[in-house]
């Protein structure tokens, strides 16, 4: 990779030239988890403007290793209006979750997918399509070409069906997150006590952030079936014990 000094505009400006293409690279500028907004410390609770270095940032984290991160990192995004969690605000982490998947293990690239080469029927030319999709429709031109013993109608029903599961655990997962925060409304109102409700907040955090992390990233998880399988698993498991914490601390008022 060779480096080029592009001169100061504000600040200095470099451009990184790779001695191999790398689509994962590219897009992954761009289809990763970052903070480019305000937020607030959560050790402190104090504000962070955009002056603050904090405000852009790029983890290149995976899910299972955010939470912890960012709170090194001391940022949240935001405070739930309900429990007064101070969550993540994920983005969208395409690259984060593609990575050591089943198809990058094997080689296979955004383009692969998503930008497959094509050919031109009138001329008979061969070029990259800029027509940026799901492979879902063009089918031909992307699973069918390593997949070569499936039909489309198999190639589609694979994608669709892993989707489909995927989105399931996503609103499973909903429903326990929703099941919390109404078990931490009535806790705080039964008068449960600082101790019993800041730990849920901090499981809150957790359930949270293995949801949303899904429903930011736009493959429904299809880039990575088994991470988002066990990720989304992790947030019911957590939001279940957020309220049996809850629920034991009522039974005893």
């Amino acid at each position: 990779m060779k480096v080029y000094d592009l001169g100061v505009r504000g600040y200095t400006r470099k451009i990184a030239i790779l001695d191999k293409y790398d689509t994962k690279l590219q897009c992954g500028q761009c289809h990763v988890e970052y903070n480019c907004n305000p937020g607030h410390d959560p050790k402190t609770g104090a504000a962070i403007g955009m002056a603050d270095r904090r405000t852009n940032h790029f983890p290149f984290k995976k899910v299972a290793d955010i939470v912890d991160h960012y709170y090194n990192l001391g940022f949240r995004d935001f405070k739930h209006a309900t429990t007064g969690a101070s969550l993540i605000k994920a983005q969208h982490p395409e690259a984060e979750v593609f990575w050591n998947s089943k198809h990058d293990k094997v080689g296979v690239g955004c383009n692969d997918c998503h930008t497959p080469k094509v050919k031109d029927k009138k001329t008979g030319k061969v070029y990259t399509s800029h027509f940026a999709v799901t492979p879902r429709f063009q089918l031909k031109e992307t699973c069918l070409k390593c997949h070569s013993g499936w039909t489309e109608e198999q190639a589609r029903y694979a994608i669709d069906s892993v989707k489909d599961y995927i989105k399931g655990k996503m609103r499973k997962s909903e429903f326990w997150l929703a099941e919390l925060i109404d078990k931490y409304a009535k806790a705080k109102e039964a008068g449960v006590g600082e101790d019993v409700l800041a730990e849920a907040r901090k499981l809150h955090d957790i359930a949270h952030i293995n949801w949303e992390w899904w429903t930011a990233e736009n493959s429904d998880g299809f880039h990575n079936p088994e991470e988002a399988r066990e990720s989304l698993g992790r947030s019911m498991d957590v939001s279940q014990k957020a309220i049996k914490l809850l629920t034991d601390a009522m039974a005893k008022k």
